[in-house]
């Protein structure tokens, strides 16, 4: 049997002693970096499940923990065995001699002493080695005896360098789009937000042009004088008590004249931005009596007392008002509820469902004494999908209920 060699690979590959030492020592580094991968994806797996790690959706049961717990272990075990082996693996080649010296030459033999047998002379050095013979076959390899036990952990070695990282893998294919979730649940409404300011008045229209002042009415006629020009005059009177004449008669007043033309209308001014109108699709539903509602089931609105627009949709005497698909709406109810019974108190409550699941903070609770109606009433938003939606009030005391003067009104945001 021939010798072990290195397989037929082409092109030949010839490895030196001192390389084949470097290339055990590298295996062994690689084998350790392997490991350590192993144990970090077990503490992964620990995180995972216990929660510390993003991803998981459901907590994981006791038994899911024992179970990761107990393969952590299997898998430790082994990794142990196998450190030993490459403990063993990394001594035998560090203590392996890495370069053998050739032998020197062998000095030349001293004379032979005369007879008698004179003094022993030196010793001659050592002759040339001689060749050495050809290895034997290999005797046939005998059974492996049984594995002994492990023994105790050896001390840590000096970490190894490192090894060069590994070149990226390819890139997976994209996986298929997962189906898309079911809607949400639709938020709280938010607080109202404060009303904006008042807009700034309008510019006033230029003031239209004075008109022209009217013409001056013509002077009256000077009236004839007295028959004596000419003659001297009279003597003068008597200086009355203050030494002033008597005041003369005040002359007629004069024609008024004419009116004059209205100046030109000013231009009008700009019209203003119209302000914001209310929607057009709303409707309102009633019950102007009292119904007696089991525990469960929803109201009834017998009267469709306002529907404007085809958004908002109801059969009077139902209990579903359907919604149409992709638009908000403004939802707002209000009932008064007399539980029964007449020993002590009971909760009468309400709340609103949209296509049959709960919408969150729409119910209303009372706590009532027999025989007193209790005012319950909510409101809130809802956003409806793709399809119409429909939407419903039902009875969530706990107990048959009656409820009166119960009424239910929607306005379409968009």
């Amino acid at each position: 049997m021939s010798q072990a060699n290195i397989p037929n690979i082409t092109p030949t590959i010839t490895v030196t002693r001192d390389e084949a030492i470097t290339l055990l020592l590298a295996s062994i580094a690689l084998e350790e970096i392997g490991l350590s991968h192993v144990i970090n994806a077990e503490a992964e797996k620990l995180q995972y499940v216990l929660g510390t790690l993003p991803g998981l959706s459901t907590p994981a049961t006791i038994s899911d923990v024992l179970a990761v717990n107990e393969s952590v272990r299997d898998l430790l075990k082994v990794i142990t065995k196998k450190e030993w082996l490459l403990e063993n693996k990394l001594c035998t080649v560090i203590n392996s001699e890495v370069t053998v010296g050739a032998t020197g030459a062998t000095g030349a033999t001293g004379a032979t002493g005369p007879s008698p047998t004179g003094p022993q002379g030196p010793t001659g050095g050592t002759g040339a080695t001689g060749a050495t013979g050809a290895t034997g076959s290999t005797g046939a390899t005998g059974s492996i005896g049984p594995t002994g036990d492990i023994g105790p952990a050896g001390a840590t070695g000096v970490d190894g360098d490192p090894g060069a990282t590994g070149a990226t893998g390819a890139t997976g294919a994209t996986g298929d789009p997962g189906q898309t979730g079911p809607t949400g649940l639709t938020g709280v409404t938010g607080n109202q937000g404060a009303i904006g300011g008042t807009g700034a008045t309008g510019a006033t229209g230029a003031t239209g042009a004075t008109g022209a002042t009217g013409i001056t009415g013509s002077t009256g006629v000077t009236g004839i004088t007295g028959p004596c020009p000419d003659c001297p005059p009279g003597p003068t009177g008597p200086t009355g008590p203050d030494g002033i004449g008597a005041t003369g008669a005040t002359g007629a007043t004069g024609i008024t004249g004419a009116t004059g033309a209205f100046g030109a209308t000013g231009a009008t001014g700009a019209v203003g931005a119209t302000g914001p109108t209310i929607t057009n699709d709303n409707a309102n539903f009633v019950t102007d009596g009292s119904q007696v509602v089991a525990d469960g089931v929803a109201l009834i609105f017998l009267t469709n007392q306002t529907v404007n627009g085809t958004l908002i949709t109801h059969i009077p005497g139902t209990d579903t008002i359907t919604l149409a698909a992709n638009h908000s709406y403004y939802v707002e109810y209000e009932t008064q509820a007399l539980t029964g019974g007449t020993a002590a108190t009971s909760t009468a409550s309400v709340e609103l469902l949209f296509d049959g699941i709960p919408v969150p903070v729409t119910e209303a609770s009372m706590v009532t004494v027999p025989g007193v109606l209790a005012e319950l009433t909510n409101h809130t938003i809802i956003q409806t999908g793709g399809t119409p939606g429909s939407l419903q009030l039902f009875n969530t005391s706990g107990v048959t209920t009656t409820f009166s003067n119960s009424s239910l009104s929607v306005i379409a945001l968009q």
